[in-house]
């Protein structure tokens, strides 16, 4: 894992984000970078150039009830097949999983809840 990308779609306004955190406690070295549904363009692209310059990126998507379409430029770079890239869906988010089902060629994992995610981590770093 050369990066680390958090896609917030909770409703959670809290600046602590618990997984960002644990990311770093695995992996100190890796950069991390966080969105979520209210986050605007520049923020956006900035995680765009995130997934365009590292070749191993695992991107973690926290499922809620925010609005993918305010999303839109990210999830397109997100939604291209990359042989290195891994999404992880933490709960529930039926539409972005339906379109991650509907493309070949995307690595995705899903996640019952933060602990399965640290287990992830251990194993994969």
């Amino acid at each position: 894992m050369q990066a680390f990308l958090l896609i917030d779609l909770s409703e959670e306004t809290s600046f602590d984000k618990p997984i960002l955190r644990m990311v770093r406690q695995h992996a100190p070295a890796i950069p991390v970078f966080d969105v979520d549904a209210r986050s605007d363009t520049t923020l956006q692209q900035y995680g765009v150039r995130l997934l365009q310059e590292n070749q191993e990126t695992v991107v973690c998507i926290k499922g809620g009830s925010g609005d993918l379409n305010r999303l839109m430029p990210l999830l397109e770079e997100l939604l291209l097949p990359h042989a290195q890239r891994h999404i992880l869906l933490i709960g529930q988010q039926p539409r972005l999983l339906r379109m991650l089902q509907a493309r070949t060629g995307i690595a995705y994992t899903l996640l019952s809840d933060e602990e399965a995610l640290r287990q992830f981590l251990t194993k994969s770093v």
